[in-house]
């Protein structure tokens, strides 16, 4: 590069061209950048001459990256990584909460604990703005600059700061007005309909445990489903008893809509899961991100989840 200014404009280019790579056309691209597929082009191209290499070999229905782009494809993700931890690493200087804090969390888990959660935040922090993705998809936090990502898993990445917010355990539940007699023992599980998450660890026997005493059951789904708003929506037809997690139970307990089935039964949890609150590895974080943290941990803790 001839000069500093030479340097500046590159990054947005670069930017770009990452967004070409990993959506695979200009036009995707440019959705999610909000550019014209033109506009994508023409960085694209100014980049090419800056470089003085061929990034991609274009069709008219797709771009390919040529052996060239990708080598660079892997030092722009380098640059950009070390750009956000610059940023990052500055933010972390103020003594004032400020600044886009942007977070990305599973679907279920972002509508019933950090929508509410949110309010409050929102309030004590009036100089820190939010941007929040809800995605089932795992986000690539070195790829895409999301400040914190909140993950449901069995064990963190490890190339990432992970702190345990909660464990995921699992209940039974029906309806309030359910439309049978509830079960008094786990052997009577069989008369009923029961609705599983659609994960292969709970298609087997469920160990129920109450004091020293434990039974197995080995039980039939009747409903299957891979969503936890789509469950709720089945439970509270009144036709079925379903397993769920205890953070989406709470809510609909607390309010009466559901009732507890087997209450003085605990179920051996087939999947054991945390949910986290993942970060950067930088050596320093982000006041903003700091307080997110710790003001959600002791608000989950307030409501015992």
């Amino acid at each position: 590069m001839k000069n500093i200014n030479e340097l500046a404009e590159l990054f947005p280019s670069l930017a770009v061209f990452i967004q070409v790579v990993e959506k695979g056309s200009f036009s995707s691209a440019g959705r999610a950048l909000s550019m014209a597929p033109s506009s994508v082009s023409r960085m694209i191209d100014r980049l090419e001459k800056r470089l003085s290499v061929i990034l991609f070999t274009r069709t008219t229905r797709a771009v390919q990256v040529t052996e060239a782009g990708q080598e660079i494809y892997q030092q722009a993700l380098s640059v950009i990584s070390v750009t956000s931890a610059l940023l990052s690493q500055a933010g972390s200087y103020s003594d004032k909460p400020q600044g886009l804090l942007r977070i990305t969390a599973p679907n279920t888990l972002g509508k019933i604990l950090l929508t509410p959660f949110m309010s409050d935040f929102l309030l004590r922090y009036p100089d820190i703005n939010v941007e929040l993705l809800l995605t089932d998809r795992v986000i690539n936090m070195t790829h895409d600059p999301f400040d914190l990502a909140v993950r449901v898993t069995e064990s963190p990445p490890e190339n990432m700061v992970a702190r345990a917010l909660m464990p995921i355990e699992y209940i039974l539940v029906c309806a309030s007005d359910y439309r049978a007699d509830p079960p008094l023992e786990p052997d009577e599980l069989h008369r009923h309909n029961i609705f599983f998450p659609d994960e292969r660890q709970f298609r087997g026997e469920w160990l129920f445990m109450r004091g020293e005493d434990e039974e197995r059951v080995l039980l039939t789904p009747r409903l299957m489903i891979n969503n936890s708003d789509a469950m709720l929506d089945a439970i509270l037809q009144g036709i079925g008893i379903a397993l769920i997690p205890t953070f989406i139970a709470d809510i609909y307990l607390h309010n009466g809509k559901v009732r507890r089935v087997l209450p003085e039964w605990r179920i051996n949890n087939p999947l054991p899961r945390t949910a986290y609150a993942i970060t950067l590895p930088n050596r320093l974080l982000p006041l903003k991100t700091r307080v997110f943290i710790d003001d959600f941990m002791a608000w989950l803790k307030a409501r015992d989840i």
